[in-house]
This record gives structure tokens, sequence and C-alpha cells, in this order.
């Protein structure tokens, strides 16, 4: 229905992205402040909702909306502020089919999940929800507005075996290795196993054993989390009407600031925003700051937190106190992460780009070659996992790859806007 016609090559059309850009985080973050018929308002240097619709691509806002995957949440937001008023019927229209097109879905899964859940429950396996339906069922307000590609629980390590025997017996079967091979992965990299059927179900199964999961060495971190601690403080919960675990409230926000700023993700889609925002909204009144903190640090997870939640803040103003931050802030931040942050508040979220974080939390010169040297050359068995090979393939070929996906992550950072770079 809307076609991209905004090119980020042509300056005149460059403007226009940035105001619709700013449109986008005003229908998500903003918009009963947007929808005010307040003089003050309206008159601000960016009055957004003052200009003619006409002014927008329309077309650019739609796939933005998609990509960055708040499209269902931008909705929800409209139709309970009664704003639709405020974008164009065709534009209203398209959110609408968009919005419940992902209801049906997540019902879909919904449905399949609880078969899965049930039976570890009947089968004396503990499980906790991470993310997706979780927090579509007790984080946001409507259960279609978070979109969700896949469904991740944890489990404890010593039951893996038992887990994917009684995923075997419902037809799922491990895609992307073994838990014979990925039970020993080294810690602070891949702990998870993705499972699917093979008949096209809609349901797509990550088990974890860890709350850190990445092909880029974590273990500044990793060997920190104490696993048992998270399972001690996790809360009974209902999920896909079955009996499940979720995370505390001060663990889930470490855990999706930690999984928002994975290289993999960077902040680089307003949904790991809106996560974090909508989870901060909605345990606002039961989350302890204090506890918080010291959780943080006791993970060595307090800088990621810090950073995460001040992009948060620049981004939605959301329900974090500046005693929480000051707590949390770093005795001093890197050239890599002052970059990082300005990245950010200039709206440009990049996928890879919080490498310069993790960089900076390798303190030594030592740490920081190992490294460097294990993002381009990963252990073998995490390759092949990260690559979901299992023929083969000679071993140059599975490095090959690797140094090609992260020069694609390098280049992805060019070129930086010149305002950015000459900033303090």
């Amino acid at each position: 229905m809307f076609a991209r016609s905004c090119d980020f090559r042509e300056r005149s059309f460059a403007i226009n992205c940035q105001d619709c850009d700013k449109l986008i985080l005003s229908l998500l973050f903003d918009l009963p402040k947007c929808g005010s018929d307040d003089a003050d308002y309206r008159n601000q240097s960016v009055p957004l909702f003052a200009k003619d619709s006409a002014v927008y691509d329309w077309g650019y806002i739609i796939t933005k909306m998609r990509q960055e995957g708040v499209a269902e949440a931008i909705f929800h937001n409209l139709r309970k502020n009664k704003a639709e008023h405020l974008v164009p019927p065709a534009v209203s229209a398209a959110l609408s089919e968009q919005y419940y097109n992902n209801l049906r879905r997540n019902l879909s899964i919904i449905g399949e999940l609880k078969g899965i859940l049930t039976l570890l429950k009947k089968s004396g396996i503990p499980c906790i929800v991470l993310k997706g339906i979780a927090l579509a069922e007790h984080i946001y307000p409507a259960i279609a507005m978070r979109g969700m590609s896949d469904i991740d629980i944890l489990v404890r390590k010593s039951e893996l075996y038992s887990v994917d025997e009684l995923l075997s017996s419902q037809g799922y079967i491990a895609r992307d290795s073994s838990v014979a091979s990925a039970i020993n992965n080294p810690e602070g990299y891949l702990a998870s196993l993705e499972y699917r059927k093979e008949n096209g179900s809609t349901l797509n199964l990550h088990v974890h054993w860890h709350v850190v999961n990445s092909s880029v060495p974590a273990t500044m971190f990793a060997k920190h989390v104490d696993i048992e601690r998270i399972w001690e403080k996790a809360v009974p919960a209902r999920v896909a009407d079955a009996d499940v675990y979720l995370l505390c409230p001060e663990h889930l926000i470490i855990y999706l600031c930690e999984h928002a700023l994975r290289i993999g993700h960077s902040f680089d889609r307003l949904i790991l925003i809106a996560d974090i925002t909508y989870a901060l909204k909605a345990y606002e009144k039961n989350i302890d700051s204090d506890f918080l903190v010291e959780e943080s640090r006791r993970f060595n997870l307090d800088r990621l937190v810090y950073l995460s939640l001040s992009i948060v803040k620049s981004y939605a103003r959301a329900f974090i106190t500046d005693e929480c931050l000051k707590k949390l802030m770093p005795a001093d931040l890197s050239i890599g992460e002052r970059f990082f942050l300005r990245l950010q508040t200039a709206n440009r979220r990049i996928r890879g780009s919080s490498y310069f974080i993790y960089l900076a939390m390798n303190k030594t010169f030592s740490d920081k070659i190992k490294f460097l040297f294990r993002t381009f050359s990963p252990p073998r068995q995490i390759l092949l996992q990260r690559l979901r090979i299992r023929d083969g393939a000679t071993l140059k070929s599975y490095y090959t790859a690797r140094v090609r996906e992260v020069m694609s992550h390098i280049f992805s950072f060019l070129p930086i806007p010149e305002k950015i770079l000459k900033r303090p």
C-alpha cells in the first residue's frame, strides 16, 4: 500500500525523514502530549502535529514502524487515546490490519506453547519464560502490542537432556546444534538451542540454560551472573494459561538491558526501548531501586544497565530516577562508550555499535586483544552453531563467513554524520 519514497542519500528528503522519525517516537512514547491542543506545545520548534499530514512520507513511516517492531504498539496508543485523526485514514487502516494480524499470530503461538509448558510442568521441569510472550501477557497493556519471532524459556542446565527428550517426543528438533555439543559451550557464549517442527509450526522455541547468550565473548560478566540466584528470586506466574516462572522485576530490567545491548542488537530497534519502558511502567511501584543497583553490580552488569537506562530515558523519559542512574553511573566512560551514546541520542541505532561497550569492559590491553581475536575467531563449536553448519564444509569457510559477518557490522557505521563526530 505504501512505497518507500524517502532516499537518505538526498538531503531534500533527509530533513523530511528526520521529522518522520521524530513523529514515530512521539506516537510511541509521547502520544497524549502530542494529541494535546495546548498552544505552547504546538508552537515548539518542531511542532510535529501542527504540520499538514501531507508533509510526511507516510510510506516511509509505515515501513519504519514495522522495521522497528512498534507498529502494533503505536496503533494501540492511537486507539486508546482516541487519536486516530492524527494519521491519515489509510495509515490507520494499515496499522489496524498489522495489529489484528499480530493478535491472531500471538494467539496461535500461545495455543501451541500451552501444550509445551503444560508438559514441562507435568514432567517436574520448571522453566522461566523470557521476553516475548511474557512481556506481551504481563508487561504490555494489550497482548497484540508485542510481536514475537520466537519464544525464549530458561531451564536448568541439569534438565537440558530431559527437555530435549520431551520436545523431541512432540516433534520439535534442535536446528542449530545438539544438546551433546552445545551443553559444553564455553561460558559467556551461546547458551541456547533453537527448536522447531518440520511441519511449519508457528512456534519457534529457544531453550536457554543461561541468560547470557552470545557468539561474541561476554565472559566479562557472564561468569558473574548467578543463575541459581535468578531461580531463587523468580516469581510464579501464568503464561499461555500454564504455570511457569518469570524473572523478578529487578532481574527482568537487568536482563532486558543486557539483551538490548548485546552486540547483535545494540538497541537497533525501538521495540527494545519499548520493552524496557513498559516493564518500568508496569513495575513502577514494585521495583526496589537499591536492589536493582545491588544486583546489577553483583552480576557485573551495572555499566550495561546504566547505559541502557540512560538511553531509554533519553527516548521515553521513562520511570527512572536520577538517583538510581547516579548510583549506577560508572566512574568513567571510554571514548567508544561516549561515541556510542552520541549515536543513540542522535537516533543512530546501529546493530553492532555496542561493541565499543564490550571492548571497554575488557580492562587490560591483553584482555582487549583476546576479545578482538575471539570476535573474529570464536571457538569452533560456537561458530558452527552460530552459522548453523552441520555438513562437511572446510574450517576455512567457517571463519571466512565470520569475518564477512563482523566486517558487515563495521561498515554499517559509515558514513557517520559530521555533527556527531564533532560533538564534545
